[in-house]
């Protein structure tokens, strides 16, 4: 039996019909073609979606940061108005807002010239697979990786350095004491933050946070995390049943990347993902990961359980600017002439854009990590509990998937910043994968640069950046000239498109005051040549207004889907 865990599902029901006078009325360079099929299907039909508009092309300047992101989420706003629709939430990380049309209203939507593009409000749900009869395992995957070697030579636990669990929550487990710095809840009408755990209905963020930062408490050792002293965030944004949507998934990635400095938050572990629909270069999701890149926080990303064959790799994993992570099987041993590939772990290249992915592969199978009592999985499947010889409460939990591999990356890099603070995601990236444990198994579209290995990663002095041989997304790419104006440009080949641009002026040509600002640039200029230390991040996720709904909140299951954590084979 295979293990899965935490891959999220998108169903999209997409029809064939429509009606002429809605054929004719929109514009399809500014919607998803998937989405569209299925609003001509069902003109009549709401639905939510995200709406982003045309930014500003303008230099930032000194004190207009924020106000020209606050003129790109009005615009939104105002667009939905004008056409019919009601406005729920602000979306400023990726210049749009959260809406509720009818098909028809999203069709002429596309044809406003203030609006950039229209996507679909995606439900996701998070499917869990138990392994039966699994024999007990312990902490195999922690000790392959080399992280006991990292607290005994070099002296790191991951002390300070803050990782973001963004997931269904964190239970306040003995093992996480004092060490969950912030929470917040955005499957909730009026998310606040609070300085003590708000709970894990689910089950699933809890187990996550405990491969980063469990110390361990509660099995003398035996169950510790890969950062034991770390501090978590915990960002809820998928309810008990392991639903949420797109939405819900950028506003908390909205908070993290306002809140970063104040919880010192260096490391965002997303284990959950969705089928891909399209390109990444249209995906929002990856562009508010490529964001909190650029902006000095590492996205890690689960690959996904839909493997073993090739193209099954999830969004946001399948971005180029993040670090993503496939589930080894280490047999239940730290040795490593045992391992394979995880049969269920997804792998590249990716569907639409050919990249290779994973990136790198962690421990992913029979995952003995925190146990959250009650919760929806604890409920479900009460034979993955764990008790410790002499306990008397089962306080740990056995799971397994890409969702138990990315967590262990994401100590790893928590390691990193506390022996070397002021790495740059780049550079944590090209650690991790020049630092990789060889497999002698797959290819690099299976298992990537190879088996992470904490204790290298960690000691490393390499300087180097990992440079992505893909550009940004066009959302990214749009929003982020603004800030970058003026800049020296990089070119990633001189010889590209013939060695000019879109307008016949030769690469070494190209200056601000001719440059046609198009795909043809974005997809030859190197953006890790910019200097983004200077960008006042705070510009880009102004948060104040608040179109919140009163009547209905679209957060997945909570509105009736009858999602759930369903075993799947």
């Amino acid at each position: 039996m295979r293990w899965l865990t935490a891959t999220i599902t998108v169903a999209l029901l997409l029809g064939t019909a429509a009606t002429p006078s809605a054929a004719n009325s929109f514009d399809p360079t500014k919607i998803d073609a998937s989405f569209l099929t299925e609003i001509l299907a069902a003109a009549t039909d709401d639905f939510d979606v995200i709406v982003r508009s045309v930014p500003e092309d303008k230099a930032a300047k000194d004190g207009q940061v924020a106000r020209a992101a606050e003129r790109q989420v009005e615009r939104a706003a105002k667009s939905v108005k004008k056409h019919g629709g009601s406005v729920k939430q602000a979306l400023a990380i990726v210049g749009a807002v959260s809406a509720r049309l009818k098909g028809v209203q999203i069709l002429k939507l596309t044809r406003d010239d203030d609006v950039d593009y229209v996507v679909k409000d995606q439900k996701l749900q998070a499917q869990f697979d138990p392994a039966l009869d699994s024999a007990k395992a312990g902490s195999a995957g922690i000790l392959e990786v080399g992280a006991p070697q990292a607290w005994s030579q070099l002296g790191i636990t991951g002390r300070g350095v803050g990782v973001a669990v963004v997931d269904s929550g964190v239970y306040a487990h003995p093992d996480l004491a004092g060490r969950i710095v912030a929470a917040i809840d955005f499957t909730t009408l009026a998310p606040t933050v609070s300085n003590v755990a708000q709970g894990d209905l689910g089950g699933h963020g809890t187990h996550v946070a405990g491969l980063i930062a469990g110390d361990g408490t509660r099995s003398a050792g035996l169950y510790t995390g890969v950062a034991p002293n770390a501090n978590i965030i915990d960002v809820r944004v998928i309810d008990a049943n392991g639903s949420s949507n797109v939405s819900i998934i950028l506003r908390g990635l909205q908070w993290v990347l306002a809140n970063r400095t104040t919880y010192n938050i260096k490391v965002v572990n997303m284990s959950l993902g969705a089928t891909p629909t399209g390109s990444y270069k249209s995906d929002l999701m990856a562009t508010a990961a490529e964001i909190l890149n650029f902006a000095g926080v590492n996205v890690v990303v689960s690959a996904g359980n839909t493997g073993p064959f090739a193209g099954t790799i999830t969004t946001p994993a399948t971005d180029p600017y993040v670090i993503t992570v496939g589930a080894l099987d280490d047999n239940a041993t730290p040795l490593l002439a045992d391992d394979l590939m995880a049969t269920f772990s997804s792998r590249g290249k990716t569907l639409f854009d050919r990249i290779a992915k994973p990136d790198l592969l962690a421990p992913g199978r029979k995952m003995v990590s925190l146990r959250s009592p009650g919760s929806e999985l604890d409920s479900l499947f009460p034979d993955r509990q764990v008790t410790v010889l002499g306990s008397l409460s089962a306080d740990y939990y056995r799971l397994s998937g890409t969702s138990m591999a990315a967590p262990v990356v994401a100590g790893t890099i928590a390691l990193m910043y506390e022996r070397s603070p002021n790495l740059t995601p780049a550079q944590v990236k090209k650690r991790l994968k020049s630092t990789v444990t060889p497999l002698a198994f797959g290819t690099t579209l299976d298992r990537g640069a190879g088996l992470v290995n904490a204790y290298r990663a960690s000691a490393s002095a390499d300087t180097g950046k990992e440079i992505s041989a893909d550009r940004v997304s066009d959302a990214f790419a749009k929003d982020m000239k603004r800030f970058i104006q003026g800049q020296h440009f990089v070119w990633r080949d001189l010889a590209y498109n013939g060695g000019v641009d879109s307008g016949g002026v030769t690469w070494e040509g190209v200056t601000w005051e001719n440059v046609r600002w198009d795909a043809v640039t974005w997809e030859n200029v190197m953006w890790e040549g910019f200097t983004w230390e200077g960008v006042t991040w705070e510009g880009v996720t102004w948060e104040t207004v608040n179109w919140q709904s009163t009547d209905q909140q679209s957060t997945g299951a909570q509105t009736g889907t009858g999602a759930f954590w369903d075993p799947v084979d």
